[in-house]
């Protein structure tokens, strides 16, 4: 008895329904080379929709055509059941395809924007008309439309039409507006007291920074401890002196100053007395110029007087002096360091005041003369009786040597 073999897949199914098609389909296929089909065909076992489009009309293409004009008893086009009639030729004035473009269902039109006054309305883009179902669009398969609200006038146009729209990104122009858009100031506290000053060979009255009260929890070789902003700290007045509460001291460093002008007294930070711990005076360190150390010295601040907003007039004949030197030991000066000239308050010096730093004219061995030449533009930050600090604005030619010729060329008004 010969084996059977039964094929459950539908690929299987359809290659053997496809056999059998050619064999019962032969002699309809010998009849219709002599005569056209007819209008309807009755389904045998084993036909499909692609052996009787090719046998009956010429080109197993045309399924497509049986099938949609028998939508009413198939449906699946890839099952039909022997015994059902389908038709081959649509009645007159009926087509496969509509001939007519669809319109498209009033749901999916557009709102005019008169409907919605506070939102603009958005117009989807137009569509095929054979892309638009035949049937409405339920609300939950209706394409979402993004409606954006409009920009601001500061911030960059947005297109509606775009469902992620591009965000506007952080412009530092913006978040450096309030640094650069500061308003003008003649002289500002924070350059005044950390300018420095030369002591011009008087004794001042200088205390000492004991130290951080707080112990560090993790012990140093050395004792010596530093401070930072808001740091509480200890300090020893002078001998025979005492600080009050709410006193403003400057925490200091000292080192040699040109010839005949004393000491260069280098602030670091400043700290406001708060009360006493038995013998030892409390603070607060309330600004940072530099490290604050124990074992520093400190010194009562000096009063600061707020130059407002004038600038200085340009003046004719200005005060002239030299350049004694600079407060750090550097080659070549740079905008923001701070020097010392040779002219102070008894020479009419005040502070605010601008110097021009200038090179002299005159011959050099072996190369070409030396002209006058602007060097460098510094304004008066601080002033005592002979000798005043100057802040650098401006440099041309960095490298200034003691000695230089200085000039005023501005001052504020009185």
């Amino acid at each position: 008895m010969p084996r059977t073999t039964i094929f459950r897949s539908r690929l299987a199914t359809h290659l053997v329904v496809l056999g059998a098609a050619a064999g019962s389909l032969s002699a309809a296929g010998a009849q219709a080379a002599d005569k056209p089909a007819g209008k309807t065909y009755t389904v045998k076992a084993g036909d499909t929709l692609f052996s009787i489009a090719r046998v009956l009309l010429g080109d197993q293409s045309l399924w497509a055509q049986i099938y949609r004009l028998n939508t009413d008893a198939i449906t699946d086009p890839h099952w039909i059941y022997p015994g059902t009639v389908l038709k081959l030729v649509g009645d007159p004035g009926t087509h496969a395809v509509s001939a007519v473009e669809t319109p498209a269902p009033e749901s999916q039109t557009a709102r005019p924007a008169a409907q919605e006054p506070s939102r603009p309305a958005v117009q989807e883009p137009s569509r095929p008309a054979a892309a638009v179902p035949s049937r409405p669009v339920p609300q939950a398969e209706r394409p979402a439309v993004v409606v954006v609200e409009p920009p601001d006038e500061q911030d960059p146009p947005v297109r509606s039409d775009t469902l992620f729209a591009k965000r506007r990104g952080l412009d530092a122009r913006a978040a450096l507006r309030g640094y650069r858009e500061q308003p003008y100031r003649a002289l500002r506290p924070g350059e005044f007291f950390s300018a420095g000053y030369l002591t011009e060979g008087r004794h001042l009255s200088f205390g000492y920074l004991l130290g951080t009260v707080t112990p560090q929890q993790i012990r140093n070789l050395s004792e010596m401890s530093t401070a930072t902003l808001y740091t509480e700290v200890a300090l020893a007045p002078p001998a025979g002196a005492s600080y009050q509460p709410n006193d403003s001291l400057l925490v200091v460093q000292t080192f040699p100053g040109p010839a005949g002008f004393g000491e260069i007294v280098y602030p670091t930070g400043m700290v406001r007395v708060t009360g006493h711990n038995g013998r030892q005076m409390l603070g607060t360190v309330v600004s940072v110029y530099g490290p604050i150390r124990s074992g520093q010295r400190v010194v009562p601040a000096e009063k600061f007087v707020d130059g407002g907003t004038i600038r200085a007039q340009p003046v004719a004949n200005g005060v002239e002096g030299e350049l004694l030197g600079q407060r750090e030991t550097r080659e070549l000066k740079h905008p923001q360091d701070f020097l010392f000239i040779n002219r102070g308050t008894k020479d009419g010096v005040a502070r605010g005041d601008l110097f021009e730093i200038r090179r002299d004219a005159g011959p050099r061995d072996g190369a070409a003369d030396n002209v006058d030449e602007l060097m460098a533009t510094v304004q008066v930050v601080h002033v005592r009786e002979r000798s005043a600090t100057v802040k650098v604005l401006n440099v041309v030619s960095p490298d200034i040597p003691p000695g230089t010729r200085v000039k005023q060329v501005a001052k504020l008004p009185s």
